[in-house]
C-alpha cells in the first residue's frame, strides 16, 4: 500500500510516497540528513548535489557490504546445514548396520 509522507533532508523538504511498511521513512531522511552533514563538515563545502552524490554512493556501498555479510552469513549456515546433514545420514547408516547386524546374530541363534 503506498503511503504519503512528508520528509525533511539537509533542510528542505519533500513529500514523497513510498511502499516501504515496515521501515519509517523519516528514519530514513534523519539517516540520509545525518550522511549528508557528516560529508559537508569538510574544509570544502561541496555543491548541494554534489554531496547528495557522495553520500548516495557512501549508502550505496554500506549497502553492498551489508548484502556480502548476509551472503557470506548464508553461505556458511548452509554449509554448515550440509555438514549436519551428511553427519545425520553417517549416523542413520551406522544405526542401520548396528541393526542389521543384531538381527544377523539373532537369526543365526535361532
Amino acid at each position: 500500500m503506498t503511503e504519503k509522507s512528508r520528509i525533511t533532508v539537509y533542510g528542505k523538504t519533500y513529500n514523497i510516497k513510498t511502499d516501504l511498511s515496515e521501515v519509517n521513512p523519516q528514519d530514513l531522511a534523519d539517516y540520509v540528513d545525518k550522511k549528508m552533514h557528516e560529508l559537508s563538515s569538510g574544509t570544502t563545502k561541496p555543491s548541494t548535489i554534489d554531496l547528495a552524490i557522495l553520500t548516495a554512493l557512501n549508502i550505496a556501498g554500506e549497502l553492498f557490504e551489508a548484502r556480502e555479510v548476509v551472503k557470506q552469513e548464508l553461505t556458511q549456515k548452509e554449509s554448515g546445514q550440509k555438514e549436519e546433514a551428511q553427519k545425520a545420514r553417517h549416523l542413520v547408516q551406522m544405526v542401520e548396520k548396528e541393526l542389521s547386524q543384531i538381527e544377523s546374530s539373532r537369526g543365526a541363534a535361532k
